[in-house]
């Protein structure tokens, strides 16, 4: 099975075997199975991306429901170490272009574990969904009745600027970490190119597109964000780590403070 062109083989391979299963094992619940995130923005990267799913069902699974999906996971992970790293959704199709506060807890995966809760459901997934989508079942993406607007992806935005990333600008500490710094720096830069250009661009080209916004002082750590996300960074001391934590909470407000001045609050 060839999805896309974007779809790497072994993930190809992957997603041939779950949707074997799931759709063996629940034959009557999917309603469609949909690719988004890195992979439909044709940047996925071996080392680090995640494989974001949504899984749409026919009416929301009850508690066996969930242990089917639970050991579907768990039978992927046995025999692929890549079945991890897949995140996924299972939403029924009423949800459709809703987002958490709209909505009762659904089941989700990350990291090989299946729980009820709430996770991804937000006005940048449907956009992603809708604009880029990748189809693995059910009808294609672009054909979903998914009522969202770039209006509804700034407010998301807006959201995650002035509320999220505003409180995680007040810790330092967790920025001593590689993966969480660069992610940090990466979801910042992607927010400020969503919000230039009114498209969601792969986090390394958002970063790029930064480093040529900002003064060179920034660039190491940038540039850091890129190694870390591509997978040859170098093990840093600690003192060196903490200087990039500190500079990185500085980043934080800094692009907090650009971004909301620039384009949502003129």
């Amino acid at each position: 099975m060839v999805l896309s062109t974007n779809v790497p083989k072994e993930v190809d391979a992957l997603l041939c075997a779950y949707q074997k299963q799931i759709l063996t094992t629940l034959p009557n619940q999917i309603y469609g199975i949909y690719l988004y995130g890195s992979i439909a923005l044709n940047a996925y990267d071996s080392t680090n991306s995640d494989i974001d799913i949504i899984v749409l069902l026919h009416a929301s699974p009850i508690e066996a429901g969930k242990q089917t999906i639970t050991h579907i996971h768990q039978s992927l992970a046995s025999v692929s170490s890549l079945a991890k790293r897949i995140d996924g959704m299972y939403i029924p199709v009423d949800y459709l272009g809703k987002q958490n506060d709209d909505v009762s807890p659904y089941l989700y995966v990350t990291d090989g574990k299946v729980r009820l809760g709430k996770w991804d459901l937000n006005a940048i997934t449907w956009w992603m969904l809708k604009q880029y989508g990748i189809t693995i079942y059910g009808p294609e993406s672009k054909e979903l009745n998914i009522d969202i607007s770039w209006d509804d992806v700034i407010q998301t935005l807006d959201y995650n600027l002035n509320h999220y990333w505003r409180r995680k600008s007040n810790g330092r500490l967790p920025y001593m970490l590689d993966d969480v710094r660069a992610d940090a720096v990466c979801t910042m830069c992607r927010i400020m190119y969503s919000l230039e250009h009114q498209h969601i661009a792969a986090k390394v080209e958002a970063v790029q597109y930064v480093m040529n916004k900002l003064p060179e002082k920034w660039h190491p750590l940038l540039l850091e964000a890129i190694a870390v996300r591509e997978g040859h960074h170098k093990p840093q001391s600690i003192v060196t780590r903490w200087a990039r934590a500190k500079q990185t909470q500085a980043f934080l407000r800094l692009m907090i403070a650009q971004s909301s001045q620039t384009y949502l609050y003129k």
